[in-house]
């Protein structure tokens, strides 16, 4: 355990260069800082603990010596399973490491006569989660993890909140293998067109408004052309009450559940944590409440200067206006 955090920055800086999509530089340094919380776990025999620091130090930055620690302090907190699997994976990584080979293939041999091995494919490549565990690892599509004897739920997980699940009994000494291929992407449903303009329709340009039969100002009692004014001002209302709770959401993001929770609840369990799907879905709260927002601020705006008669001219018909609500906008339709 000599080994300094200095020297893990200096492999994963070269395992960077040798990849044209390597880590950056804050991914390194945050490395060389859980990798130096791993040590100090380690020397205090927290054997658990150690190995979610050395994890989460190759999660950011790839590492051989990040991952034979981590292998070693979960074998030695009793984790043969776990210890096993990210056996699997060092010799997929690092067969050129002499000493991480022959680490990994003495766990390998122990486990192969007590657990059961489990060779996972899935199309395209995915990230897998055993019963509530998350598997260390980027997303890949195929590996061998290994099982305790008993019952277990396989989650297959990919981009969009897609998901596969299957249940695999392992046994001692057992082998089996399983296949997820990825559900089809959601496509998101196509919103009707707000706003009082002209609807879609053909193929051809959306005509422009018809001029008025004189262009010569009435001097007598005149019907608007338009909308009342009182529309723009029901429209500026809902854009000022959007903003609000726009603000609102972004504030509640901010703090709930918060950096802090997140990275304390969330190590070494990757983007599958509830903390970070919870701060995640009120980020995309927030975004689709900004997205609202501009909408009305634009369609208000259009109704402003294209569509509202600002003349004042008087009519000879009450008029009645209506806000409306529809899939994804909002508005207001007069009867004139």
């Amino acid at each position: 355990m000599g080994l300094s955090a200095a020297a893990l920055l200096l492999l994963a800086s070269g395992a960077a260069r040798a990849q044209p999509a390597g880590p950056s530089a804050e991914d390194i340094k945050a490395a060389g800082a859980e990798f130096d919380l791993g040590k100090q776990s380690y020397k205090k025999r927290a054997w658990v603990e150690a190995a979610e620091h050395f994890e989460a130090a190759d999660a950011r930055a790839p590492s051989a010596v990040a991952l034979e620690l981590a292998v070693r302090s979960r074998d030695k907190a009793g984790q043969l399973d776990r210890a096993a699997t990210l056996a699997e994976l060092a010799l997929g990584r690092h067969a050129q490491e002499a000493g991480l080979t022959k680490l990994a293939e003495g766990v390998l041999k122990r486990a192969r006569s007590e657990l059961h091995a489990l060779k996972v494919k899935c199309t395209p490549a995915c990230e897998l989660v055993l019963g509530t565990k998350l598997v260390h690892g980027a997303a890949a599509a195929e590996r061998t993890v290994y099982l305790a004897p008993g019952g277990v739920q396989v989650n297959a997980s990919w981009s969009g909140g897609r998901t596969r699940v299957t249940p695999v009994q392992a046994v001692k000494g057992g082998q089996s293998e399983v296949s997820f291929d990825a559900p089809p992407e959601e496509k998101p449903p196509e919103l009707p067109a707000s706003g009082p303009g002209p609807k879609a329709g053909g193929s051809g340009p959306t005509p422009a408004p018809s001029p008025a039969p004189t262009p010569t100002r009435d001097t007598g009692t005149k019907e608007g052309g338009g909308l009342p004014p009182v529309v723009f001002f029901i429209g500026a209302g809902l854009t000022v009450v959007a903003a609000g709770v726009t603000v609102w959401s972004g504030i509640d993001t901010q703090n709930n559940p918060g950096k802090d929770k997140v990275r304390e609840e969330c190590a070494g369990q990757g983007t599958s944590c509830p903390a970070y799907q919870d701060g995640l879905d009120r980020q995309n709260r927030t975004n689709i409440l900004l997205g609202v927002s501009a909408g009305l601020a634009v369609t208000s705006g259009v109704i402003g200067a294209f569509f509202t008669d600002w003349s004042g001219g008087s009519k000879q018909d009450s008029a009645r206006v209506e806000p409306w609500l529809g899939l994804g906008s909002v508005g207001a339709r007069g009867r004139f």
